[in-house]
């Protein structure tokens, strides 16, 4: 009988385990505007955030030069996602929601800059 009790009581705790792990972690978006100058910034840009720790989602847009991150809470925070924009040679000016889609729609009319030049 006390090993049938020992058993339930350990499928129980695994079951409950299990349960814990497949919990969705929590995300959070931030905004932030940039001083991006043409296609080849928003792609480094791009690449270096996007395998920074906890991203989940990411746009970059040169025309706009809005960057806009998802990213799992406790594995990222808008500090970090800050230094590293700036360490890659980029401004990171956090903005509100409504900032960063007025800024964006506001860019639909201007022409995207192709090319390169010199960093």
């Amino acid at each position: 009988m006390k090993r049938i009790t020992l058993i339930m009581g350990l499928i129980a705790f695994l079951f409950m385990g299990f349960q814990g792990s497949a919990k969705k972690k929590s995300t959070q978006t931030v905004f932030f505007k940039s001083n991006m100058h043409c296609a080849d910034c928003e792609n480094k840009l791009f690449e270096t955030l996007r395998f920074e720790k906890g991203v989940k989602d990411l746009t970059v847009d040169h025309v706009s030069n809005t960057v806009k991150v998802e990213f799992v809470t406790g594995k990222s925070s808008s500090g970090k996602l800050v230094q590293t924009i700036e360490k890659a040679g980029y401004e990171a000016v956090e903005i509100t929601p409504e900032d960063y889609s007025k800024r964006v729609e506001a860019a639909k009319s201007k022409p995207k800059v192709k090319g390169t030049h010199s960093h």
